[in-house]
């Protein structure tokens, strides 16, 4: 159970982080490994500061400590969480009820249209 939505979006972003790299690997050993930083997109401005900046910690230090390894992979430039804002939020078709034009504004986003 999480307290805030801070809480709630770094939960997410820390799961969407291992599934990134997961892949990154899996395409690694299929053709050249990538050597670039990971962009990560989240619309939530608090979340990305608790993982770019230890200082937050006190404020999310009852969370679990497997939780707290995404800012050892944002201070490796493993991953790099970028703000988008909500209204251009392409992953929004896959996790909201949207109404007609939202869904063809994210589909053209994803480049599915």
């Amino acid at each position: 159970m999480v307290l805030s939505t801070t809480e709630a979006e770094y939960i997410a972003t820390t799961h969407t982080t291992k599934e990134a790299m997961w892949l990154h690997m899996f395409v690694g050993e299929i053709m050249t490994l990538f050597t670039t930083t990971m962009t990560l997109l989240c619309d939530n401005q608090s979340a990305i500061a608790v993982s770019k900046n230890p200082e937050h910690h006190g404020k999310m230090k009852h969370l679990s400590l497997h939780l707290f390894w995404l800012r050892d992979a944002v201070e490796d430039n493993v991953i790099s969480p970028k703000f988008v804002d909500t209204r251009n939020m392409a992953a929004d078709i896959f996790t909201k009820a949207l109404d007609r034009f939202k869904v063809q504004k994210c589909a053209r986003m994803l480049g599915l249209e």
